[in-house]
């Protein structure tokens, strides 16, 4: 295995180790990785009948997106399982930042998966009030992206 797939594998697991994804199977020419968060059944020995002890990790709820549906404003999630930019570019500036107007069907961020390059629209017009997520960041369907206040004008 050549250092550019240990650097791509060392980096494809610390975003999936940061992301709220459970699996996650990669398959290039080059190399094979299959990841899972999901829970593991462990069997442990007693006097006792078997028991089952299953290790589920515990993800804290995302209280910027349940502050956003709170104060009336609209929370856009994820259509799809996969990588969130912010810009089209890296040396660009983001599509919109917090404070920005934002017109229905404005692109907020892209998302790759299976090397797709898919626009995420904003379903109002309204004003950004926060960002979710970080800049080429794993994400997962239905995550939260952005808070958008809705405006008439």
């Amino acid at each position: 295995m050549s250092m550019t797939d240990t650097e791509a594998m060392t980096t494809l697991i610390k975003q999936f180790n940061q992301s709220s994804a459970q699996v996650m199977d990669i398959k290039t020419t080059t190399f094979e990785l299959h990841l899972n968060k999901q829970a593991e059944t462990v069997q442990t020995t007693s006097t006792q009948p078997h028991q089952t002890v299953v290790n589920t990790p515990v993800s804290a709820p995302t209280p910027t997106s349940e502050t956003a549906a709170q104060a009336g404003g609209t929370t856009v999630t994820t259509p799809l399982v996969g990588v969130a930019y912010l810009a089209a570019d890296p040396q660009q500036a983001p599509f919109v930042q917090v404070g920005d107007h934002v017109k229905a069907g404005e692109t907020l961020c892209v998302i790759e998966a299976m090397k797709m390059i898919n626009e995420v629209p904003s379903p109002v017009s309204g004003t950004v009030k926060e960002v979710l997520i970080k800049n080429a960041t794993m994400v997962e369907f239905d995550e939260p992206l952005f808070a958008i206040e809705e405006t008439t004008a």
